[in-house]
């Protein structure tokens, strides 16, 4: 069976489930139905709904779908059958967003953004939730989501590890040469030094991104994007060394290369390893799994011979779109004005230990969530252009290779060039 007819399949046996929960988001029990993905923050949704509920006679209910591949399977599903919810996120990069909206399932919410409401945000997070003027997707210029918290991703250092293996634990690595002999170090005294979801293809891009603005700045990613620049260079292949560096010194917990977060979480929550990259949602996770863990943050160490600042994903955390064919978008709009004021803020970033999009709301954060936020203005701009995903699939797949001593660096540069010069072609035809 071809994976297109499977696919039609698959969608005409779901499509009646998607149907009754578009009943229930039409059901004059709820004037606006929320999908998201967030298991952790149900209960603190659920109080605030109740509390809006008494306090506008307006009915909100979120409803959960995990994990996320699924919730996105449903989300897809659901637009091809107009079954979508007042509230939602297609949790794509900005291509697939961009799609949603000019198939007309997301609203522009710049008239509400332009009233004040945009001054309550951070500017990364809003901005990614922005399409300006020189978008490569044709898409109006507007705001187009509403950020409810922010993230950063960053690396978490075990205090105690650090100081075990004769580490200062209040100097963490600052340069690459630094973090490589800190790896040995934690290796001699027993200790896996680093763990990361890096099964999971997003998350190893996101360390490699890290050295890339680091040595090719935004202006040569942006050019390379374009073909204008070859991923053979020698700085994009002096990132791709960086893994065969880290797996030389030692640093990779045994199957990195395959783990998944949830796993690589779980390993640093229980000391099993010095450092893990991860999200600032790793405060709520590590809090949850083990309170006592006595940890710090670091930026990913800088190399020397780079010529731009450190950068680190982040910005935006969680958003949410408007359903424009739903007869309570006003209603949804006005939810999340009250939402996302300072207070209603303050209530989701305490008890979901996320930084709050409202930066009015972030002055009594805990140490470690305020470093986080303050690092917030060191996350990657937004790109006028992004790269093909084939391509992006292709050097992400060649990092782990490297990883398990599959290929050298310069075979994955090649094929990752051959992969982009594939894909040009195909767009000139």
């Amino acid at each position: 069976m071809s994976r297109r007819l499977l696919y039609v399949l698959m969608l005409s046996l779901l499509l009646p489930a998607f149907a009754s929960c578009s009943k229930r988001a039409s059901s004059p029990k709820a004037d606006v139905v929320i999908w998201h993905w967030m298991t952790d923050r149900q209960a603190s949704f659920e109080k605030l709904a109740a509390e809006y509920e008494k306090e506008k006679g307006v009915r909100v209910v979120f409803e959960t779908y995990a994990p996320s591949e699924v919730y996105r399977d449903k989300i897809r599903a659901a637009a091809s059958g107009k079954l979508l919810p007042e509230v939602y996120n297609p949790l794509g990069d900005k291509r697939e967003m961009a799609s949603f909206i000019k198939s007309g399932y997301i609203a522009n919410i710049t008239p509400e953004m332009e009233k004040g409401w945009a001054k309550a945000f951070y500017p990364k997070p809003l901005s990614q939730n922005t399409f300006d003027s020189s978008n490569e997707f044709g898409v109006a210029p507007g705001i187009y989501g509403v950020p409810i918290d922010v993230s950063a991703i960053e690396i978490y250092y075990n205090k105690d590890l650090f100081k075990q293996a004769g580490l200062d634990p209040e100097k963490p690595p600052q340069t690459w040469d630094e973090f490589l002999e800190a790896g040995k170090k934690l290796r001699s005294a027993g200790i896996q030094p680093f763990a990361s979801g890096f099964g999971e293809g997003w998350l190893i891009g996101v360390f490699a991104a890290s050295y890339e603005w680091n040595l090719l700045g935004k202006q040569g990613l942006i050019d390379t994007y374009k073909g204008k620049i070859p991923y053979t260079d020698e700085r994009w292949v002096r990132v791709f060394k960086l893994f065969d560096e880290m797996k030389q010194s030692g640093l990779f917990v045994s199957g990195i290369a395959t783990m998944v977060n949830k796993d690589a979480e779980r390993i640093f929550a229980t000391g099993k390893a010095a450092m893990a990259l991860n999200g600032s949602w790793g405060v709520n996770v590590y809090y949850t799994m083990n309170p006592n863990l006595n940890y710090g943050i670091m930026l990913p160490p800088k190399l020397k011979e780079a010529r731009y600042p450190m950068a680190i994903f982040g910005g935006e955390g969680s958003s949410f779109n408007f359903n424009p064919l739903s007869p309570n978008k006003e209603k949804a709009v006005e939810f999340f004005k009250w939402l996302t004021e300072k207070n209603q803020q303050i209530v989701l970033a305490t008890e979901t230990r996320n930084i709050p999009a409202n930066r009015d709301a972030g002055a009594d954060l805990p140490p470690i969530l305020k470093t986080f936020a303050e690092n917030i203005n060191k996350t990657f701009d937004p790109l006028p252009v992004i790269e093909d995903w084939r391509v992006t699939n292709i050097k992400n797949l060649g990092l782990q290779a490297i990883i398990i001593g599959e290929k050298p660096s310069a075979q994955v540069a090649r094929e990752v060039q051959a992969e982009k010069e594939r894909q040009e072609k195909d767009k000139q035809k």
